[in-house]
């Protein structure tokens, strides 16, 4: 690998040990898919490092080099244990040294967003920015809306170039290895009437059918909110491992079809009603119609979609079998607030959830049984269905249900599915 003198005088640790640690595994890391070079980063977003892992790697680093937040948790990291019900002391040994590290993170410069839409926190991706983040919703939509260049990454490569201001360049970060494999062509659907779950259910199905291919979608309405591109993204990652989707004419290298292909010769499919109608029977696995929780905000919530929520509930009651929790982040939470949207949402029975990152949270540590839960994220309930992060955060298989954020709340209203 081809290193300029600054990432060589790290190499060698003319600055400290941590910095040299890290540019270390940047390199090793970097030779394993044949980078050629390093480039310079713009932004990091992290999922904190194991305490060991981060104290080796921070020694003699005094402050991170770029822009750095941190990726949301569990809720056992926060002051929630009581409003959610959970076993108090379950957190566990790895909770524990969490919290350990993110205080560490703070005092190298990071800031404490922990939440997975930093962008909504002032951690915002410019078209042709470099990023390495946590959080695979982030980083496709960093790709795909914003323009940036970034790939699926370690918890410790993103450190690592919080350290150095380094990442190899690779993979997504290369123009040929951006442009699209599969083009999916909406036929006989009514895309300015779809709400965020059919929209949802529609990445549900790109995701699964490209794996890890990029693709576009040829075209979209170019009006279309930023919340439906949110959920349309979000659930790519998981039912696939799709990272860059370029929608024409939204996504900024790729104004045209041509633009987003380049020079490869792609796989063309149609995306239909009937492709949106089985995501949503994949995504909708209970076996009754009673609803425990309806959990939205995976990706947390913005503000735009906390209004919505409060006029739904506005002069209303959840059913008291009805857990409601709304997932955001706390500036979010902070705006709401001052607009007077939290006072309705608890008045009706909410819990507004922040710091919190669903496929983290501990199902199997709620003091009350939990069977179904109501959510309008694809990547929500694929986490229901696959019982998140499992045994190593109290995870466990959920019975879904899945749908619009007007139908979800509506069955916290009734405490039925479909009422």
């Amino acid at each position: 690998m081809i290193l300029t003198e600054e990432e060589k005088r790290m190499l060698g640790g003319e600055e400290g040990p941590g910095v040299q640690k890290a540019m270390e595994f940047l390199v090793e890391y970097g030779e394993a898919f044949d980078a050629q070079r390093m480039i310079e980063v713009n932004s990091s977003h992290i999922l904190p490092d194991p305490v060991e892992w981060l104290t080796n790697l921070t020694e003699g680093v005094d402050d991170f080099k770029i822009m750095t937040t941190l990726h949301s948790g569990s809720p056992y990291n926060t002051d929630m244990v009581d409003d959610l019900g959970l076993l108090e002391g379950e957190g566990g040994y790895a909770v524990e040294q969490n919290g350990i590290a993110i205080d560490m993170y703070k005092q190298k410069g990071a800031f404490l967003t922990l939440s997975c839409a930093p962008y909504l926190m002032g951690n915002i991706i410019k078209y042709g920015n470099v990023f390495t983040w946590a959080g695979s919703s982030g980083i496709i939509i960093n790709n795909s809306v914003y323009g940036g260049r970034g790939n699926r990454e370690s918890g410790v490569s993103m450190t690592c170039s919080a350290i150095t201001g380094r990442t190899p360049d690779m993979l997504l970060t290369r123009d040929e290895k951006r442009k699209a494999e599969i083009v999916f062509n909406p036929r006989g659907l009514d895309l300015d009437q779809m709400d965020e779950a059919d929209y949802g259910a529609m990445g549900y199905y790109i995701g699964e059918t490209a794996n890890n291919k990029n693709v576009a979608i040829d075209t979209l309405p170019k009006s279309i909110q930023f919340e439906k591109l949110k959920y349309l993204l979000s659930p790519m990652p998981v039912s696939g491992a799709v990272s860059m989707c370029h929608i024409t004419g939204i996504t900024p290298e790729a104004s045209n079809l041509e633009q987003a292909i380049g020079a490869n010769k792609p796989e063309y499919l149609s995306l239909e009603l009937k492709d949106i109608k089985n995501a949503v029977q994949q995504l909708t696995t209970a076996d009754s119609d009673s609803v425990d929780v309806v959990m939205l905000g995976c990706p947390h919530m913005t503000i735009r979609e906390i209004k919505d929520a409060t006029a739904l509930l506005e002069g209303k009651k959840i059913s008291e079998n009805v857990k409601l929790w709304l997932n955001t982040n706390e500036a979010v939470y902070v705006l709401a607030k001052k607009m007077g949207y939290i006072d309705i949402l608890e008045n009706a029975g909410a819990v507004i959830l922040r710091e919190i990152c669903i496929a983290m949270f501990p199902f199997g540590k709620l003091k009350d049984q939990v069977k179904n839960v109501a959510t309008n994220s694809a990547r929500c309930a694929h986490y229901m269905v696959r019982g998140g992060m499992g045994e190593l955060v109290g995870q466990k298989v959920m019975g879904s249900m899945y749908g619009s954020s007007e139908k979800c709340i509506n069955a916290a209203i009734s405490g039925k599915w479909g009422e």
